[in-house]
Order: C-alpha cells, then sequence, then structure tokens
C-alpha cells in the first residue's frame, strides 16, 4: 500500500518519474526517543517512543521564542523596546548571557541570545517583560501547550533547566515545531550560525555560536533547538527543507553531542531520499465562487490559504488531485479568510484528507438603499 502525507508546503515544480526502486527500510536511531513529521500536517514518517514524557532541557526556549516572537506581531512589544534586567533573571543559572541587575537590553537581542547563544537569564528576562513575571509567562507556556494538543508537556520555566514536572515527549515537540516554522521572524532567528552583536558588559560584544551544528553542514537545515542537561540527555528538534517539502525531526535523551546530530541527519536523510512533495494548487489560486447572498456583490471567490501539496514515496506515480467541496450559497457580510468550504484531496479517487478553502475578498451586505437603487436604476433603464 502507498504511503501518503498530505502536506501544505511550499511548491515542488515536477521533475522526471523516479526510478522504481525497493521500499525504504526505517532508519536506526540511538537515541531512545525519537519522531520524523512533515511539517504541515505533523504526519508521522518514523516514531520511536514518540509519546515518552521526558525533560526537555533547552528545548523548552523555542516556545518562548514562539510566545515572544508573536508578541513582536501582535504589536505588543518591539524588537527595539528596551528590557530592564531583573536580579531573578541574572541569578539564573546555565548557560547565559551574564546580565547585569539594572541595565536594560534590547528586546532584539535577547531573542538573539536566545535562538543563537541559548540564555537562559536572556529568557527569564523576555518572561518578565512580557508578562510581569517568569510565573505568568510560564502559564501562558502551558496555555499555549494545551492549546497546540501537547499532550504530555508541561513547563515549570522559560528555560529548560531541570524542575520537578518540567517535561515534553518527542511528538509534543514536533506540534510545537510545526507551528514554529511557519514563522518566519523564528526560522531566520534558528537560521544564524552567529551574532557578534550583543554587548558583553565590557564596553565589547559576544560571541555567540549556534549549539546547532548541522546548520551550514546538513542541506535545507534552519533550526530548530538543542537541548542538554544530566537528566535529560542530548536534545535536537531539527527542521530542514528540500525542494518543497519540509521535515522535522525530534531526538531525545542522546547518549552525546555527536549522537543527536547522527540520528538527526539520519532521519532527515531518510525523508528526504524517499518521499517527494507534488504541488496540487498554489497559495491563492482560485478554485471556485459561492453565491453570496444580499451581498454588494453576487459572488466571492474561493481560494486556498497556502500551497497544497502531498508527499508520496518516490515510486509512486501522482495520482492524487484536488476537489472542491463548496457551500450553495453564503449570505453577506462575507469576511476576507472566511471559510466557505473544503477540497477534498483524493489519491486514485479515495479520500485521504482535505483543507479549507476560503473567502479570497470581503464583500459587504446590500443595504435598502443600494438595493432600491439598483431596482431604480432596472426599471428606468439608468
Amino acid at each position: 500500500m502507498r504511503k501518503l502525507v498530505l502536506i501544505l508546503g511550499a511548491a515542488l515544480a515536477l521533475g522526471l518519474p523516479a526510478p522504481a526502486w525497493a521500499a525504504p527500510s526505517p532508519p536506526t536511531t540511538a537515541s531512545p526517543a525519537a519522531v520524523l513529521v512533515e511539517a504541515s500536517t505533523g504526519q508521522v514518517l518514523y516514531a520511536k517512543s514518540a509519546d515518552a514524557v521526558r525533560s526537555p532541557a533547552s528545548m523548552t526556549k523555542l516556545m518562548t521564542l514562539h510566545l515572544a516572537l508573536r508578541a513582536v506581531r501582535e504589536h505588543k512589544v518591539r524588537l527595539g523596546d528596551p528590557v530592564a534586567v531583573s536580579q531573578r533573571a541574572w541569578k539564573t543559572g546555565g548557560s547565559q548571557i551574564w546580565l547585569e541587575p539594572g541595565e536594560t537590553v534590547p528586546f532584539g537581542q535577547l531573542l538573539r541570545a536566545v535562538a543563537i547563544g541559548s540564555a537562559n537569564d536572556a529568557c527569564v528576562a523576555i518572561a518578565e517583560h512580557l508578562a510581569g513575571s517568569e510565573g505568568a509567562f510560564v502559564a501562558q507556556m502551558n496555555r499555549e501547550a494545551k492549546r497546540l494538543g501537547m499532550m504530555h508537556t508541561h513547563y515549570v520555566n522559560s528555560h529548560g533547566l531541570d524542575a520537578e514536572d518540567h517535561v515534553t515527549s518527542p511528538l509534543d515537540m514536533a506540534k510545537l515545531a510545526r507551528v514554529a516554522v511557519q514563522d518566519e521572524g523564528l526560522l531566520a532567528l534558528t537560521s544564524q550560525r552567529e551574532d557578534r552583536t550583543i554587548r558583553d558588559g565590557k564596553g565589547g560584544h559576544l560571541w555567540l555560536v549556534n549549539t546547532n551544528r548541522l546548520l551550514g553542514r546538513v542541506p535545507g537545515v534552519d533550526g530548530l533547538k538543542t537541548g542538554y542537561t544530566g537528566k535529560a540527555g542530548f536534545c535536537l528538534t531539527a527542521t530542514a527543507q528540500r525542494e518543497g517539502l519540509r521535515l522535522i525531526a525530534v531526538v531525545m535523551g542522546g547518549s552525546s553531542s555527536k549522537t543527536r546530530f547522527a540520528d538527526v541527519q539520519e532521519l532527515l536523510s531518510y525523508g528526504f531520499s524517499n518521499y517527494r512533495a507534488v504541488l496540487l494548487a498554489h497559495r491563492g489560486q482560485t478554485v471556485g465562487r459561492v453565491s453570496v447572498l444580499h451581498g454588494t456583490q453576487g459572488s466571492v471567490v474561493a481560494t486556498v490559504q497556502r500551497d497544497v501539496s502531498a508527499v508520496q514515496e518516490r515510486q509512486d506515480r501522482p495520482t492524487i488531485r484536488l476537489r472542491p467541496m463548496l457551500n450553495g450559497s453564503v449570505s453577506a457580510p462575507v469576511r476576507r479568510g472566511q471559510v466557505l468550504g473544503h477540497a477534498e484531496i483524493l489519491e486514485a479517487g479515495v479520500k485521504v484528507g482535505d483543507v479549507p478553502l476560503i473567502a479570497r475578498d470581503g464583500i459587504g451586505r446590500q443595504t435598502f438603499t443600494l438595493l432600491l437603487r439598483q431596482m431604480l436604476e432596472g426599471v428606468l433603464h439608468i
């Protein structure tokens, strides 16, 4: 039976058909817990104790970055805003940028310190700035985890130092990563191999080197976050994109840094070698129209929100198509982005998934004055 994975990812121009070859053998990983998923739908391509509850170490910082960058997008904070450093942030142990109590550091610099240098003190400073206290920020982290369906996750701090009941699982980390890779700002941070812009407290600048050693070494890798403590072992949540296919690999509990990087390379190699993306519809493409009742226009264009693709094993011929299933009509007003129906994704005629279809434009409601005018124009031919 063919393995089919649905994604809403970047487009792929189809090339020559792949030659016939044997069914792929599953990868071998030394880490005790691991998972490989495609980014958009979370379809699992490989799993090894994927629901095992383990300490996440600094992979915790992926949630901190996610919430911090969302606050930037929502204009709750600006990258240039000064952040006051507290005694609590100063006392945070582990990896740090040696913040001093009472000093102020731009919010954007703290983000880089977390994403590139894995700075624990910067995490606390960010948390306090956004929520008033680290505890309040952690509550936000747990609410977001619940919203994302991270059923095995509970946070106690913003940075990942070992703490009782501070846990997650490989599959939960993949769920968070799926959201993270949709944030271009977050990927831009996690893809930086080094940074020399952050002050060192002595009139100079720190030289931070990204702890993700796969950057620049494995094609397509642009994130996301490493982690290590004595309790957690060596961990890594990584992502890479090639030829329109984005994969996420998570390994936890490795015995060495070398092990975690080797395992992730093995997982990514397996995924990209054995699967390919097939474009079904590009972002913004018109897939139909829906009648609008009592609207200023008689119909609204239905489109897809982002590129719609499918992932197949490479030896399979593409037999996938998109079948729109739209509402017969919708009442005005219509909001831009309003769901108008869905498109079934068919594999050899069998439904294997669906994607929402949305309104390309907003349509206002027809007023009595406008209706009367239209009636008069029709009668008087004016």
